[in-house]
């Protein structure tokens, strides 16, 4: 008799702790929007973005499941799969080429082998991310760039000369907006002697008098300069005096043309004392202070000695 009552209690003991372990047994995952993280803070379109989700086990029961990616609503990559031993996490990723724009990207917790006993906490996360454009590369993006194609030209002044804010090279001429004189003109990006036509349009680019085609083909001179041999005459005036136009010293006297009184006979250096005078002071502006200054030293040394 007293084996058998023992039997039956052993029996309900067992049923009791069975029954609390039932009850205190709990499943219980947790996810929030801090569980959402990046690869790259500030991300540029065309970015290879790496998102993870932490999914936290707060429970006491080993729990399997997925979770499910969105961008705006729509699933990003097949649902990853977890598997979380209580009291610890699992981390999932995905990943996304960034593209520009304003985005809600969501991770939820689906497709677990038990019941969640508190759904409340792994309700689905989301994080706001904004991909910007970086057009120039340098690591600022444009609605902070000032100059968002790096051409040297702010976009603000681009807009106001009608130049694309986003290209270095409007016109697609290969020259850069920045030195090209006519930017939306892609026949025309220099103009040597500023006259407002373009040197493929122009036919005396340096504006001497000479034409671009004389000059290459008659004189050989450079068309792109109004004095070829830097010796301060222009090329036509050198045509003109019989001068040679690509020669600083056509009569080889020593004299560069444009001082010399006579360019073309060599026995000629000087275009007279006054004339070597007034080079010699050019050359020498200090000079000019030390004449003035021994002239007031010898009025004075004469007006001391007309009062002896």
């Amino acid at each position: 008799m007293l084996m058998k009552k023992l039997l039956i209690f052993s029996a309900v003991l067992a049923l009791f702790f069975c029954g609390a372990n039932s009850v205190f047994a709990k499943t219980d995952l947790s996810i929030t929007d801090t569980d959402i993280t990046f690869s790259k803070d500030n991300p540029f379109e065309g970015d290879n973005l790496r998102i993870f989700c932490r999914v936290f086990n707060v429970g006491d029961t080993d729990v399997q499941g997925y979770v499910l990616f969105l961008n705006n609503g729509k699933e990003m990559a097949d649902p990853q799969p977890i598997s979380v031993k209580a009291n610890t996490y699992d981390d999932v990723f995905i990943d996304w080429k960034a593209k520009f724009g304003n985005f809600k990207i969501e991770a939820k917790i689906v497709g677990l082998n038990l019941t969640d006993d508190n759904p409340d906490n792994n309700k689905t996360a989301q994080r706001n991310v904004f991909v910007d454009l970086d057009t120039d590369g340098d690591g600022i993006g444009n609605t902070q760039d000032l100059d968002d194609d790096n051409d040297g030209i702010s976009d603000e002044q681009e807009k106001a000369i009608k130049t694309d804010p986003l290209n270095p090279d409007t016109d697609g001429d290969k020259v850069k907006d920045n030195i090209d004189v006519f930017p939306t003109d892609p026949t025309e990006w220099r103009d040597t002697d500023n006259d407002g036509i373009g040197d493929n349009k122009d036919l005396d680019d340096d504006n001497d008098g000479l034409s671009d085609e004389q000059e290459l083909l008659q004189y050989g001179t450079n068309p792109l300069s109004r004095d070829s041999d830097n010796d301060g005459l222009s090329d036509d005036q050198e045509i003109y005096l019989g001068t040679d136009p690509n020669k600083q010293d056509t009569d080889g006297d020593g004299v560069i043309d444009s001082e010399d009184s006579s360019p073309l006979d060599p026995s000629i250096g000087q275009a007279g004392l006054i004339g070597a005078v007034a080079k010699w002071f050019k050359e020498k502006p200090y000079l000019y202070a030390v004449v003035g200054a021994v002239a007031v030293v010898i009025i004075i040394l004469l007006f001391r000695r007309k009062r002896k």
